[in-house]
Parts: structure tokens; C-alpha cells; sequence
């Protein structure tokens, strides 16, 4: 299994007199897709059977849990923030509590078309697991 990889700078910042840019990813990606996420909404709880994706998070914060797919593995969290970019890769569960309100472009080796996409979705339910639960309740207040 590939392990979930996290990257917070992700290239050189190129700055002249018209303004900057800077390399977010290279790779062979069939889809990119925009999302913007309130404050106190969960997205993700799930995990895929062949997708991966990288996310980068362009506005906001994110408390993002992953997992192997197996009953008793290991829970992790990140607290990730803008400019944060990150790997999932296939059969791990993955799970975002956006702490504010957030705006993360996915990329994705697949095209992202409904049909395709949820026969490779795998619905999970973390935040049910207690640390998950516990590390939400912190953000709520």
C-alpha cells in the first residue's frame, strides 16, 4: 500500500516585476476538481478502490484524518493549512472536518465522471471512531 504522502511547500516561488508563480504539481492527471468547503462541514468519509488524488489547499484549514482500510489499524491525524499539498492513494479511508471556511483543488488520475466515480467510492463513517470524534469536539467549540 502506498502511504499517504504530505508536502507543504510545493515548488519554487518564482517572483518578477509582473507577479509570481509557483509549480503546485506535475503528473498525468485526467481530472482536476475545485472545491470550497464551509467551516464546521465534513467532506471525504471514504475511501476508493483504485482513485488516488493529490489535494492542495488553496484557502482555509482542514483536519484531515486517513487510515489503512483494515478494522484495527492506526488512525491519523493532520492539521493541514493553505499551501498544504497532499497524496491519497487507494484503499485508505480519508477524512476532512474543514476548521474553516476552505477552498482545495483535487487531482486525479480518473476522470471524476459520476458513474465511474462512485463505483470506485467506498462510504465509511470515521467520524465515528472515537480519536477522530474526540479531535472534532475540539474544533466545535
Amino acid at each position: 500500500m502506498v502511504k499517504s504522502k504530505f508536502i507543504q511547500k510545493p515548488g519554487k516561488l518564482i517572483k518578477d516585476n509582473r507577479g509570481s508563480l509557483q509549480n503546485i504539481i506535475t503528473g498525468n492527471f485526467a481530472s482536476c476538481m475545485e472545491i470550497f468547503s464551509k467551516k464546521g462541514t465534513i467532506r471525504s468519509n471514504h475511501y476508493h478502490k483504485k482513485d488516488s488524488h493529490y489535494i492542495y489547499i488553496v484557502k482555509g484549514e482542514i483536519l484531515w484524518a486517513y487510515k489503512k482500510i483494515h478494522k484495527d489499524s492506526k488512525i491519523t491525524l493532520k492539521k493541514l493549512k493553505k499551501g498544504s499539498l497532499f497524496f491519497t492513494p487507494p484503499m485508505q479511508e480519508h477524512f476532512a472536518y474543514f476548521i474553516k471556511d476552505s477552498h482545495i483543488l483535487a487531482f486525479s488520475p480518473r476522470t471524476g465522471k459520476k458513474k465511474s466515480y462512485e463505483n470506485d467510492l467506498i462510504r465509511v463513517n470515521m467520524q465515528n471512531y472515537p480519536k477522530l470524534k474526540r479531535a472534532i469536539s475540539k474544533y466545535k467549540k
